[in-house]
């Protein structure tokens, strides 16, 4: 079970903007210092699909869907989070660390006990 840095999310985060990855799954036009559209995760009329790139964020004020570039792509996808990380970080080349620590087999291991011990 690897587990991915706060670092490693950001630089991952930074590095695919907001607009770009909305962009290449809704038609976004400026409205100020925002861009709107029609809202993929519901049906509706009026755009009220809105992306900050400012804040690197996404929110519909129809449905109250909202995040950032991975939680878009985990949405959008029907990914999981860590399916999501992977995703964009293989889509902006960053290398994820492959190697399990020490710490992670334990708590895997530990993790296996208690659900032994709770289905006795």
């Amino acid at each position: 079970m690897a587990r991915y840095s706060d670092e490693l999310i950001e630089e991952i985060i930074s590095k695919n903007d907001i607009v770009d990855v909305v962009s290449q799954y809704v038609t976004l036009k400026r409205s100020g210092k925002y861009l709107f559209g029609l809202c993929p995760f519901h049906k509706e009329k009026s755009p009220s699909f809105s992306v900050s790139p400012n804040k690197g964020i996404f929110y519909c004020f129809g449905c109250g869907v909202g995040g950032n570039s991975i939680h878009f792509i985990s949405k959008i996808e029907n990914l999981s989070y860590k399916e999501s990380i992977e995703m964009l970080a293989e889509k902006s080349g960053i290398d994820l660390p492959t190697i399990e620590g020490e710490a992670d087999n334990k708590l895997l291991k530990l993790k296996s006990r208690v659900y032994e011990i709770n289905q006795l």
